[in-house]
């Protein structure tokens, strides 16, 4: 199934059963809850660039939204640089347009702006200007297992994001503007439970990805399970696994040939929320390594606590090494004890 025919068919309801579509161009149903993401078209902008290697941007927002329209979507989430100005007269042409194809517009920003007012306000005032239904965000650029060689460094990254968006919700309520986090490859599941349930507000939650905790070693249906009470928007894609040395190759491909169980993630976020968009973002890439044998791998996942000799995750691969942890031997009688241990005091 190729990505126009899953738009169309999921709006009719031949592939997911979701009424409520509305006819769109060349006779196709036009899907209101289904969208595209910008992220979907780095050929294109390949293309762009070798066109018009000056043009900024390279694929600009109304020329993503005129995409979007073609295909039949109700929702086009772009990039903030897509965006060639923020001027008054710009920001309503671009509405206008919006209007005119009858498209939702999300937004996609940098996390480092949830830092602070200052940064903040512009892009609340550009969301306010469009329309926009919701942020989107990422916390980590890049891959968990890839960024961080130790868990100190990891402990510092999680601790500062989960700073920052405790700090950032009173400023997501006065703005009126809900962000959804994507996994994207940073957190496992359970670690973003733990930040969205201890903020517990409208306003932040999670823009799901389908496949990406593949490469943390979760299953793509128990992710979506955890994370879909705090559902704002998805990344929908499916994914193949081919094994490799050190691993696995992740990589999307055609929606209905992956691994990916497509239709019962979208009856489960359905059946939380029947308005949720479900936004296509299928990456034209190589594939991604998971070197999942490796040690370095395993770098931020290690944890033991003083109380029990338990690794904190326990993965699906065998474990091979054998540690101390925190042990001992003793023999006590009243309050003398004699013994060896490898006990932190």
């Amino acid at each position: 199934m190729d990505r126009r025919n899953f738009i169309f068919l999921s709006a009719a309801g031949l592939s997911f059963p979701f009424p409520g579509a509305r006819r769109g161009p060349m006779g196709g149903a036009r899907a209101k809850g289904y969208g595209i993401a910008w992220t979907s078209i780095p050929v294109w902008t390949s293309l762009a660039r070798q066109r018009t290697p000056s043009q900024n941007p390279l694929v600009g927002a109304e020329e993503f939204i005129e995409l979007c329209h073609s295909h039949g979507a109700g929702i086009a989430q772009i990039g903030y640089d897509q965006l060639a100005s923020t001027n008054p007269e710009y920001l309503k042409k671009v509405r206008r347009l919006l209007e005119e194809r009858e498209i939702v517009l999300e937004l996609g920003v940098n996390a480092r702006l949830l830092q602070s007012e200052e940064l903040f306000a512009p892009v609340a005032n550009v969301a306010s200007e469009l329309a926009v239904r919701c942020l989107r965000v990422a916390c980590l650029g890049g891959r968990r297992y890839e960024t961080f060689q130790e868990m100190k460094s990891w402990q510092e990254f999680a601790r500062h994001w989960k700073r920052v968006l405790r700090e950032s919700e009173p400023m997501l309520r006065r703005h009126r503007l809900r962000v959804g986090i994507e996994n994207h490859k940073d957190w496992l599941a359970d670690e973003q439970v733990e930040i969205l349930k201890s903020i517990s507000s409208p306003w932040l939650g999670a823009c799901i990805d389908f496949g990406n905790n593949l490469a943390l070693l979760e299953d793509s249906l128990e992710v979506v399970k955890k994370l879909a009470p705090y559902a704002v928007t998805t990344h929908l894609k499916d994914m193949a696994v081919r094994p490799s040395e050190e691993g696995f190759e992740l990589s999307e491909v055609v929606l209905g040939e992956g691994i990916t169980p497509l239709r019962e993630i979208v009856r489960l976020l359905r059946r939380v929320d029947r308005e949720l968009p479900i936004v296509l973002e299928m990456i034209t890439r190589d594939p991604l390594k998971v070197p999942y044998k490796t040690d370095g791998y395993w770098a931020t996942y290690y944890r033991l606590l003083n109380n029990i000799d338990m690794p904190e995750r326990f993965s699906t691969v065998s474990y091979k090494k054998v540690l101390p942890g925190q042990s001992s031997f003793r023999f006590q009688v009243g309050a003398i004890s004699l013994g060896i241990s490898t006990e932190n005091y």
